[in-house]
């Protein structure tokens, strides 16, 4: 059994006060035991207890919050006095900082130099710097904070500092030139060291930039310094612009316009996606077909419009995207991991989960069993008109008689025939029409083509599934379903075939091809 102390005992032990352990009891941040005749006595647990409020003292905590601490789970002995040398040791080394700063302005005041104000300015930072540090460890656990305090103190690492000056010289410049998306991969490059916890590349945690809005003076003052937000922004627009290629004019308008929109908006969506994954993580183990996941459906959904401008093509990426996740490569793991602020074995089970719930939802499954070749078919004929437009842009007015032998149609006459395709399907379908005149230029072309675009985009999204699994009649004797019909010599296939012999002519004239299912050696 250990020894009892009386409160004079247990004072002159410990070399306190009787008047501070009175203090001490009152704040019930030590509370004695009581014999019968209620006199206060301590155990020499009692003394371990006294010890840390005595450190986290001097460590500038107040006594208000010290009850808070010590309330926490008990650490052994040899790992609470670790984490108070490590307190301390972290206080030496800024009260040194400020030490040296100041001996800094006597000497030069000794030696009969004024004092400038940038070494005043100096002096006042390394002070005022410490608390502005320590209101950024909410946004981290403490063994993070441990590998992070520095990072705030002492800023960006030298490599970072010379990413963000390097990228400075180019804000305002093609977010898809070459030196851009050099920028981009060293980004990634001290992204991902930073990431795997790599101490000379540390940068701030998602949650802390999340609320950069309210970081104290000083920390935002430095991040001003840099042009951290316009790199960032930068960087982001270079990454996407990479994908260019792969969207039409008018759906990489759109998502330039998304991307521009001010800081907050961004916050904000970002904010929406965390809160929405930790709702999913926190539902997991419920009926995917329930209430509750219902409604985390419909909040994905309406943050999918939301970030997409509503624009059908820019939501149809991100829908691929989405739909290769399990194959996603670690460089994007890691991504997501700081996009969604958790682990990707977290963010897998909520996306397990959010993928449960869509399949559940009886819409959805409907939906899906009435329109299933429907949808196939308007998929396919949307990503190849918008590719075929691409090519059509690139015609050039002037060579519409030019053709590459004389058993070649000319350019125009190719270049009609592919804008009348879509035309030609629906007279197909609707068994009448007359065949359009041929375009004179490169803007009745285009005009063309949207036209009969718009007539065979109607007319699909009119058919019935059963018509499309239907027959028809496609030569004397041989009939083939409707859908294939469409897919093949009907319209698709007969105009990618054309569209083919279109970029061919481009390249003999010396015309940029544009890319269709990616970047074309002309966007390398």
């Amino acid at each position: 059994m250990s020894r009892r102390y009386k409160i004079r005992e247990f004072a002159e032990l410990a070399g306190v006060t009787v008047k501070a352990l009175h203090h001490y009891d009152r704040l019930g941040l030590l509370k004695p035991g009581r014999t019968e005749a209620g006199y206060r006595v301590y155990s020499e647990r009692d003394l371990e207890t006294l010890e840390q409020i005595i450190a986290l003292k001097f460590l500038g905590v107040p006594l208000k919050e010290i009850g808070a601490v010590l309330k926490r789970p008990a650490l052994e002995l040899p790992d609470t006095l670790r984490l108070q040398r490590q307190a301390l040791e972290d206080r030496q080394e800024l009260l040194g900082r400020a030490i040296r700063a100041i001996r800094s302005a006597e000497e030069a005041i000794v030696a009969g130099n004024a004092v400038d104000l940038a070494m005043l300015k100096n002096i006042i930072e390394v002070i005022e710097m410490q608390n502005d540090v320590a209101v950024m460890k909410k946004y981290y656990s403490e063994e993070s904070w441990d590998k992070h305090r520095r990072y705030y103190e002492e800023g960006p690492s030298r490599e970072w500092q010379d990413f963000y000056r390097d990228a400075q010289r180019l804000l305002g410049e093609d977010p898809a030139s070459d030196p851009a998306q050099a920028l981009v991969q060293r980004w990634f490059d001290l992204s991902r060291r930073a990431h795997g916890g790599d101490p000379s590349v540390l940068t701030d945690s998602p949650a802390a930039w999340l609320d950069r809005a309210h970081w104290p003076e000083a920390i935002k003052h430095r991040a001003a310094e840099f042009k951290m937000e316009e790199v960032k922004a930068f960087v982001r627009r270079a990454a996407i612009a990479s994908r260019k290629p792969a969207f039409s004019e008018d759906a990489w308008s759109k998502l330039t316009e998304l991307l521009n929109l001010p800081r907050e908006q961004h916050s904000a969506h970002w904010q929406a996606r965390v809160d929405l994954f930790r709702d999913l993580e926190a539902a997991i183990g419920e009926d995917p077909a329930g209430e509750r996941a219902q409604a985390l459906v419909a909040r994905w959904k309406a943050q999918i419009d939301e970030v997409s401008g509503g624009n059908a093509e820019i939501k149809s990426m991100l829908a691929l995207g989405w739909s290769h996740r399990k194959n996603w490569p670690d460089s994007q793991r890691w991504q997501v991991e700081n996009l969604h602020m958790m682990s990707y074995e977290r963010f897998e089970k909520a996306a397990d989960l959010l993928d449960q719930a869509i399949a559940a939802s009886s819409t959805e499954k409907k939906e899906m069993t009435k329109t299933t070749l429907k949808s196939s078919l308007l998929d396919e004929f949307e990503e190849e008109m918008q590719a075929t437009r691409k090519v059509l842009e690139r015609v050039p007015d002037d060579q519409f008689e030019w053709r590459p032998s004389e058993k070649s149609f000319t350019l125009g006459k190719l270049a009609n025939h592919i804008a009348a395709i879509p035309g030609v399907a629906v007279v197909f379908l609707k068994h009448q029409g007359v065949r359009p005149p041929e375009a004179a230029n490169s803007a009745e072309l285009l005009a063309s083509f949207d036209k009969h675009v718009a007539a065979c985009r109607e007319q699909l999204e009119n058919m019935s599934e059963e018509r499309l699994a239907g027959k028809m009649l496609v030569l004397p004797g041989v009939e083939r379903p409707v859908f294939a019909v469409l897919q093949g010599r009907g319209l698709l296939n007969h105009l990618i075939h054309h569209r083919g012999q279109l970029t061919v002519y481009l390249r003999l004239l010396g015309v940029a091809v544009p890319g269709m299912y990616g970047p074309s050696a002309d966007e390398k």
